[in-house]
């Protein structure tokens, strides 16, 4: 990585544009949609649930059923926190040198990378919630991995997408 001090950068004040509003509301509504559905089976949630998966996404290990609130509340935390983090971009560690000229272009880009890929995160999330809560109650025998797997393969392609847009805007 190449760059400056963070205590060397412009600090602007940045808004949020409409596409980064909207993806924002959407890892929100993942969070949403991660307590829904626990919320909704929860009396008929057997007492000990499937609580990690093995890379075929066959269950290998059950827990209380409590443990289920463990992804929407850390789903919770990562929005709060990379929420907050968001508005220090000066701060961050860039793949570029930040200069007056970039800064702005530079720190949209950053923050962008922060909101999307807080967005993928929660939605993956809610689909693994979802997922745990159809094996607990037989309705599935395991998590797709397929879909598990592709938002993973998201959240890279999303970085690698900031880094070339980062070094393009250099």
């Amino acid at each position: 990585m190449t760059g400056n001090a963070p205590n060397q950068r412009p600090v602007i004040s940045l808004g949020l544009s409409p596409a980064d509003l909207a993806v924002e509301l959407s890892g929100a509504i993942a969070i949403l949609l991660a307590v829904l559905p626990i919320v909704q089976f929860w009396p008929v949630l057997p007492d000990r649930i499937p609580i990690h998966f093995g890379l075929g996404g066959q269950p290998d290990a059950l827990g209380d059923k409590i443990a289920i609130w463990m992804l929407p509340a850390v789903a919770a935390i990562i929005f709060a926190v990379i929420t907050a983090v968001s508005r220090y971009p000066h701060t961050f560690n860039y793949p570029v040198r930040i200069t007056e000229q970039n800064a702005r272009r530079q720190y949209l880009l950053a923050r962008s990378l922060l909101v999307w890929l807080k967005a993928e995160i929660c939605w993956l999330f809610a689909l693994v919630v979802r997922q745990q809560i159809l094996v607990a109650l037989g309705n599935a025998q395991r998590v797709s991995v397929e879909l598990v797997f592709g938002i993973i393969l998201l959240i890279f392609a999303t970085v690698g997408v900031y880094f070339v847009r980062a070094y393009s805007a250099r």
